[in-house]
């Protein structure tokens, strides 16, 4: 039933129309309500599964938890037994403290005889010094003196290759005369 057109419907047409249109729309709606009733339904069993699986894996973790206060337990109780020993270590340590506090009284003494002979071996380096001073200087000495046998060996080679020269002339002159 066309309802643009320029007619004038009458009231019972006019409920037909509103009734049927109506009725269109509540199947359309019914039909939309069951599509998303089913898919609906399909998530929250997808959801159950997935809580399910949830309350699984956390049944698993209370029983690891459980596994690991037990640990802990055997563990605070090895630690008792450590305290007990760390409080036997400790008076051991202050016995040896009361050890070494002698031990540092004799070690003072000792240190005052080492600085008296350290004022000896003072003494004793700063003749080292001189000495080593004055062997500076003779070794410059020394320097001093190799450069003049240095030059005297010099002149005596230019002396003694002049003395060749004139005797080979020398000879050459008596082999000649």
């Amino acid at each position: 039933m066309p309802i643009l057109d320029d007619t004038p419907l009458t009231r019972k047409e006019m409920n037909q129309f509103l009734g049927t249109t109506i009725n269109s729309i509540k199947q359309s709606i019914d039909e939309r309500f069951d599509e998303f009733g089913i898919e609906i339904a399909g998530r929250f069993d997808a959801v159950d599964r997935r809580f399910d699986g949830m309350d699984q894996r956390l049944d698993g973790m209370d029983r690891r938890f459980d596994g690991i206060d037990q640990r802990l337990d055997a563990m605070d109780e090895r630690f008792d037994g450590i305290d007990r020993r760390l409080d036997a270590m400790d008076e051991r340590f202050d016995s040896i403290d009361q050890r070494l506090d002698a031990m540092d009284e004799r070690f003072d003494s000792i240190e005052q005889r080492l600085d008296a002979m350290d004022g000896r071996f003072d003494g004793i380096d700063r003749r080292l010094d001189a000495m080593d001073e004055r062997f500076d200087g003779m070794d410059q000495r020394f320097g001093a003196m190799d450069k003049r046998f240095d030059a005297m060996d010099k002149r005596f080679d230019t002396v003694e290759s002049i003395l060749l020269r004139q005797s080979e002339q020398l000879r050459i002159l008596i082999d000649n005369s």
